[in-house]
């Protein structure tokens, strides 16, 4: 367990410092609005990868509790944010 999470702070890690590496010169350069667009498409990928992950951890018979508070949200939100796309195990 403490390698999938080591794994998963360095993943967070490399893609904040790939968005960093992508957004600040652009917003130095005065390009406001070509960061922008770099923000959202960061922020796109990490939805995808988050709903993959939630899906996962529920497959594997993880709780709503369990995954909200990974999340840093309740048991509820997390539940009404991706119950529909992780229903959990068959």
């Amino acid at each position: 367990m403490a390698d999938v999470e080591a794994l998963a702070r360095s993943s967070a890690a490399s893609i904040g410092a790939q968005a960093y590496a992508v957004i600040v010169p652009r917003l130095e350069a005065g390009q406001g609005q070509l960061a922008l667009e770099a923000v959202a498409a960061a922020r796109a990928g990490l939805d995808v990868l988050e709903r993959q992950a939630v899906a996962t951890a529920r497959e594997q018979g993880s709780s709503w509790a369990g995954i909200g508070s990974a999340l840093g949200i309740s048991k509820q939100a997390a539940q009404q944010r991706f119950g529909a796309v992780a229903p959990g195990p068959a």
